[in-house]
């Protein structure tokens, strides 16, 4: 249950929510009650947490997130609340802790959390994202891709492709000089390519290639 905030109406928090089974409900505007668990939070960090903060506890983000974790779990956590009917965070939490759904020890957060872009790929056999132009297999040429990525991730990584919700593969950066030396040329019933120095030409129209 969320604001409508452009980044609570982001596609990458749509994704994720539906890999992970979780229904994305969003605030109807201008209705403040229904906001006001999360408002009352909001003054509470105001009022409690921040005036206690030094110069030196906002020098840098990993000291701010670890006074505030600090704050959160021994003091919040652990204090009576008027709306709990007098119980902690802490034993709210206990009572419904079992109606809380855990994700499983084989799902892998990290690929959940990719950002997905639909890109057409070129004759040359490249897409552009994020002002960066990447190479993909050959026989992708004029197909609809999905790039999958992590945006804080070095440009130099590579990205994971798909294609019609298979695993087609990576998408490197574009190698200009090595991608030059890849010869292209018409075929019948498709297009192939030979790499330079091999004797071994692509055909584009079978699809084990």
């Amino acid at each position: 249950f969320v604001d409508n905030g452009s980044n609570y109406r982001s596609r990458i928090l749509e994704l994720v929510c539906a890999r992970l089974g979780i229904a994305l409900i969003h605030a109807k505007p201008y209705t403040p009650a229904g906001k006001g668990k999360i408002e009352r939070w909001l003054r509470t960090v105001r009022m409690q947490f921040l005036p206690t903060l030094t110069e030196a506890d906002r020098a840098s983000l990993e000291t701010l997130n670890a006074k505030l974790q600090a704050w959160v779990e021994g003091e919040y956590h652990r204090t009576p609340h008027q709306g709990l009917n007098g119980r902690t965070p802490l034993e709210q939490w206990a009572l419904s802790a079992a109606e809380v759904r855990h994700v499983g020890p084989g799902i892998d957060l990290g690929d959940l959390f990719l950002f997905e872009k639909d890109r057409k790929v070129r004759k040359d056999r490249t897409v552009h994202l994020d002002g960066r132009v990447y190479e993909v297999e050959p026989w992708l040429i004029g197909e609809f891709v999905t790039l999958r990525y992590d945006p804080a991730a070095p440009p130099s990584r590579a990205l994971a492709v798909v294609h019609q919700g298979k695993d087609a593969g990576q998408a490197t950066l574009l190698d200009i000089h090595a991608n030059a030396r890849i010869k292209r040329r018409p075929a019948s019933g498709g297009l192939s390519f030979r790499n330079a120095g091999s004797d071994n030409p692509v055909d584009h129209s079978d699809p084990e290639q």
